[in-house]
């Protein structure tokens, strides 16, 4: 499987020596975009697999946007550095950045690295779809809690009683349980978020 790759560095040599490195290692550089390219174009033009950057080509904020977890370009981003940079590694982290090579892609490890790349942001992409159904799960279970303390104050029910009231209800509207709590929430004015 080849795997298409775009290049976002400043240095025309830095990029024409990674390319052939990525070329040899059975990658296809797309494209090669400079700072001053309009790189979230390019990013949907050539639909790269891989985005690798050099951490001085172009400014913090291009690195966040491409790799932000809301951000525009939904797959894996590695940067290389020469220089080691606590400040840039914190917000590569933070941004949700695949790979990190202080010291720029190595030529030797360039597969591994993009392949570890890739790796780490299927990861990242799993335990992100995870947390939001965790949360998604929680806050119906929320709402079913608080819909049946709704109907134990309104109706004088014990807990049991309320709960399969609730059901009941959800049944006969052919809606599922959380939906239906949720609807008597925000029509008692009683809903969060």
């Amino acid at each position: 499987m080849v795997t298409k790759v775009m290049l976002v560095d400043d240095s025309p040599e830095r990029s024409a020596w990674l390319e052939e490195s990525l070329q040899v290692a059975g990658f296809t550089v797309v494209a090669t975009v400079q700072g001053a390219d309009d790189l979230y174009q390019r990013v949907l033009d050539e639909e790269p697999e891989v985005i690798i950057t050099e951490a001085g080509s172009g400014k913090r904020d291009t690195l966040e946007g491409l790799c932000s977890r809301g951000g525009r370009y939904p797959g894996p981003v590695m940067n290389g550095s020469v220089h080691h940079d606590p400040e840039l590694m914190s917000t590569a982290a933070a941004a949700g950045l695949s790979a990190y090579a202080v010291g720029g892609v190595p030529r030797e490890g360039v597969q591994g690295a993009i392949r570890l790349a890739i790796r780490q942001y299927e990861r990242f992409q799993g335990l992100t779809r995870e947390l939001a159904d965790t949360r998604r799960q929680l806050a119906e279970q929320r709402d079913v809690h608080q819909a049946k303390c709704l109907l134990m104050e309104r109706e004088g029910l014990g807990e049991a009683d309320a709960y399969h009231l609730l059901r009941r209800r959800a049944m006969n509207c052919g809606q599922p349980i959380p939906r239906l709590a949720r609807r008597l929430l925000v029509d008692a004015g009683l809903a969060h978020g």
